[in-house]
């Protein structure tokens, strides 16, 4: 049946598959180092400061290997530009959440974030509903409030800052979908990361502060593994414009990451009612299989 089904699947999709897969172990290990450093009191800008030059090794290959002026050629530069400004907050809201709630509640709620692309996908970017796309919301929805628990004792506020980070980041993935002709991957990159990058160096200079080796080389490798996810990430969803919701629902993925990472590394696990939330999440990634099908059939129907 598996087999039957990826012999239907056009062969960008699976590829957008494989790499949004990958994107999510990617940014679970740049969660929890960024959970590890705030427990240490180290700022946002501090981390992304020092992560600088992992971002701009992409524009100084595209430099020396002389691609830099097409690879950064855009039809309008209003689009990437103001990515790059959505970006701007989600460092800080990571930061800040990652200090008060666990890296596996971190991630399950941050996987809402399929959920406003599911509904951008159909209200946004026009692409046809079908029964496993509303059934892959209403599961996702479901789960989310079982991690967040309104209205009992345990309620963490900072779950609210987590779903505001989730919305901006399903911002971002839409515009790389509505305007995937717009400019490269690496253009989407580059300018995605300017402002972000300026601001956390403004704030440096007015906040310096020199760390050990050993944290120093730690948030080099996270800035470098968030930003290979990032551009991994820009490129599976240009790859398959045409699926944005579904491809979206991969990303689901990234809760198995976490839960195996937050246990073995900090010794967190969800309780009962969260577990049974994020299962319900999982069953929303799941449902975007047939949807996706659905989605191909009605595509090359139409």
């Amino acid at each position: 049946m598996i087999i039957a089904f990826m012999s239907r699947v056009p062969k960008p999709v699976v590829f957008s598959s494989v790499l949004a897969i990958v994107a999510t172990l990617l940014f679970v290990i740049n969660d929890a180092t960024i959970k590890y450093l705030s427990l240490k009191n180290i700022k946002f800008y501090h981390f992304i400061f020092y992560g600088i030059p992992a971002y701009l090794a992409v524009p100084f290959y595209l430099l020396i290997s002389g691609k830099f002026k097409i690879k950064m050629r855009a039809t309008n530069y209003w689009i990437p530009l103001s990515r790059g400004l959505i970006f701007v907050p989600m460092p800080f809201l990571s930061f800040w959440a990652l200090k008060y709630v666990s890296l596996a509640e971190f991630t399950t709620l941050t996987m809402s974030a399929p959920i406003f692309s599911l509904i951008f996908s159909v209200f946004i970017l026009k692409e046809r509903p079908n029964l496993f796309l509303f059934l892959s919301l209403l599961f996702g929805v479901l789960g989310v409030l079982m991690v967040m628990k309104p209205g009992f004792d345990n309620f963490n506020i900072f779950f609210l800052v987590v779903l505001l980070n989730a919305l901006l980041i399903s911002l971002t993935t839409l515009l790389v979908n509505k305007f995937n002709d717009l400019t490269s991957p690496e253009g989407y990159f580059v300018y995605g990361g300017i402002f972000v990058h300026m601001f956390a160096a403004i704030l440096f200079i007015f906040d310096p502060k020199m760390f050990e080796f050993k944290t120093i080389i730690l948030m080099v490798f996270a800035s470098l593994v968030v930003n290979v996810a990032i551009f991994l990430l820009v490129l599976a969803f240009q790859k398959a414009q045409n699926f944005y919701g579904s491809i979206s629902c991969l990303n689901y993925v990234q809760i198995f990451w976490s839960v195996i990472i937050s246990v073995a590394v900090f010794g967190q696990v969800l309780d009962y009612i969260s577990t049974f939330g994020a299962l319900l999440i999982v069953c929303s990634g799941l449902l975007s299989l047939p949807a996706q099908s659905k989605q191909i059939s009605q595509s090359n129907s139409g």
